[in-house]
C-alpha cells in the first residue's frame, strides 16, 4: 500500500517585511491510495483507491 501525493507548488513569499526574498514551497499534498499487488523487474501493478483527484505523471508516491 503506497500513498499517493501531488508535489506542493511554490508561492512567493507573502510577508510585508521580507521584500525580495525567496519563495516558499507548499507542503505536498496528499490525495490517495494506490495497492501494488504485482512487482516485475521492469514494471509493476497497481490498484488506485481511495482517490480525491485525477493521478497525474510525476506525482509522488510514499509509504503512508
Amino acid at each position: 500500500m503506497l500513498a499517493l501525493h501531488r508535489p506542493g507548488a511554490t508561492v512567493p513569499n507573502a510577508s510585508t517585511n521580507a521584500r525580495g526574498a525567496a519563495p516558499v514551497k507548499l507542503p505536498d499534498e496528499r490525495y490517495g491510495l494506490v495497492f501494488v499487488f504485482r512487482v516485475f523487474d521492469r514494471v509493476s501493478y497497481g490498484l488506485v483507491m481511495d482517490v480525491s483527484r485525477p493521478v497525474s505523471a510525476m506525482d509522488v508516491v510514499q509509504n503512508p
